[in-house]
């Protein structure tokens, strides 16, 4: 029988080219010359009778070390530029990156900037947070390398969540109204509200096109019936759960006679969470109503009405 100290060197890449073909295994081995190649397929016919379990054994062996050197790549780039995230990232996203930090990772993260950069982020802090960051600002060289690992790894995760304003400018306001989407609902509403101080026409232009449940009363009755017409009676009334009386008239007096008989308003207490994902599909349906280009329905039409200047 074979033993694991056969199947070494030249032996386990006949035993990958026998498993994977010649073509593949080639590819996973661009540092072997031709002569080497040529002498590991003469090998293959050797091997083929290897038992399984040590062909199985060279094949975990090749996938563990190769994932092993892919995970060390990775970390490698997040060590030697935990911030690289930064890059591109305008001055208002930055101010919303760091607002409500505590004072230590926003200096850790101001350590990263150009000095005017540092200057103008300041200035939009609060006094006594600013006095503090610039104190801790100067502390820099004492936190230890893991300490500022962490606080980059916490930027980047919440980076993620902000559309980036290359983003917008590349798609519009549509299209970043889009990314805000992916966003939890108190999420976007932080995000819209620092957007429209720092930036009121970017976050005028977003409004033109973003769309929340919160909206839907300002939609005419036709819409509303398109809409709810829709989804179930048990869902509309999910969805309508804690909404004002107004609204759940308006919606349930568009709805069929059939239909607004069997509809009951759900008076027990209900998960916040199973009426954010019912109203998140009302919301979803009328974001398609709007991107259907043969649909006259159009969320810019009614937005304007829902700005206060």
């Amino acid at each position: 029988m074979a033993s694991q100290k056969i199947l070494a060197g030249i032996d386990k890449a006949a035993v990958l080219f026998d498993i994977l073909g010649a073509r593949l295994a080639g590819q996973l081995f661009p540092n072997l010359s031709d002569e080497d190649v040529i002498a590991v397929r003469q090998r293959v016919p050797l091997i083929k009778k290897t038992p399984f379990e040590l062909k199985k054994m060279v094949l975990e062996e090749f996938y563990f070390s190769f994932m092993s050197k892919k995970f060390a790549s990775e970390a490698k780039d997040e060590t030697s530029q935990p911030f690289a995230f930064l890059e591109g990232m305008s001055e208002v996203h930055l101010a919303y990156l760091i607002r409500s930090e505590p004072t230590r990772s926003i200096s850790i993260l101001l350590a990263q900037l150009p000095l005017e950069m540092q200057g103008r982020l300041l200035q939009r802090l609060p006094t006594e947070i600013r006095t503090e960051a610039m104190v801790d600002l100067g502390k820099i060289k004492d936190v230890p390398l893991e300490a500022v690992l962490e606080v980059a790894a916490e930027f980047r995760e919440k980076a993620k969540q902000i559309p980036s304003q290359a983003e917008y400018q590349e798609g519009g306001g549509k299209a970043m109204a889009g990314l805000l989407s992916t966003m939890d609902s108190k999420e976007q509403k932080q995000f819209l509200e620092y957007l429209a101080q720092e930036d009121p026409e970017l976050a005028k232009e977003v409004k033109k096109h973003h769309f929340t449940f919160e909206g839907v009363p300002m939609l005419p009755d036709e819409v509303l019936k398109e809409v709810f017409n829709e989804f179930d009676v048990d869902q509309v009334a999910l969805a309508l759960k804690g909404q004002p009386q107004e609204l759940c008239d308006r919606v349930v007096q568009t709805m069929a006679q059939r239909r607004q008989a069997m509809y009951e308003p759900i008076e027990k207490p209900v998960a916040r969470r199973q009426v954010e994902a019912a109203q998140k599909k009302v919301v979803e349906h009328i974001l398609a109503m709007d991107a259907d280009p043969t649909n006259d329905f159009s969320i810019e039409e009614f937005a304007e009405a829902d700005f206060i200047e």
